[in-house]
């Protein structure tokens, strides 16, 4: 009885240890595959400048607008806007760091939700703010624009946006 009992209770920490790594898996998966990547954890913090926590409705009209830096992976472009409260006064001319935005996406295709939206984007009113890293070239690579497609797609379809109300910059 006790054999039968310990071997019940190691088959289901096998199966449970299994069930826990197709899990990770599918999930790095879906990273490295370019899907969004929509996690809390990877909201800006609230620190004024890039995040203010102000609550409020948003319009339905899109902004899509180009970083002014180049060749980010959506990280990088995420991790430069959480330090931007300290790279702002350090910037001169045109580096100085956007306001906001509640997407960032990257030259690697990757989206990441910034900011949820629930909340304004600072400087920007009550627009959904999609921003996203140039080529060398200052266009979007091909996993960009798939991505932006997608994303504006997903948007236009859960708020009815219509294609006049999405503003490229």
């Amino acid at each position: 009885m006790k054999k039968r009992l310990a071997v019940i209770i190691a088959t289901f920490l096998v199966l449970a240890c299994l069930t826990f790594i197709v899990i990770f898996l599918i999930g790095e998966l879906k990273k490295s595959a370019g899907l969004s990547v929509k996690d809390d954890s990877l909201y800006l913090s609230v620190n004024g400048v890039t995040r203010t926590g102000e609550k409020g409705p948003l319009t339905g009209i899109i902004l899509v607008k180009k970083s002014e830096q180049t060749g980010l992976s959506a990280l990088e472009l995420r991790n430069r806007y959480e330090r931007a409260d300290l790279l702002n006064p350090l910037s001169k001319g045109s580096d100085i760091i956007e306001t906001g935005a509640h997407y960032a996406i990257g030259t690697d295709g990757v989206c990441i939700m910034m900011i949820p939206l629930e909340e304004r984007a600072p400087g920007e009113g009550d627009k959904i703010v999609i921003v996203y890293s140039p080529d060398e070239n200052g266009g979007l690579t091909d996993k960009e624009k798939k991505t932006l497609d997608e994303l504006i797609g997903e948007l236009c379809d859960e708020y009815s946006i219509g294609e006049e109300n999405i503003i490229r910059k």
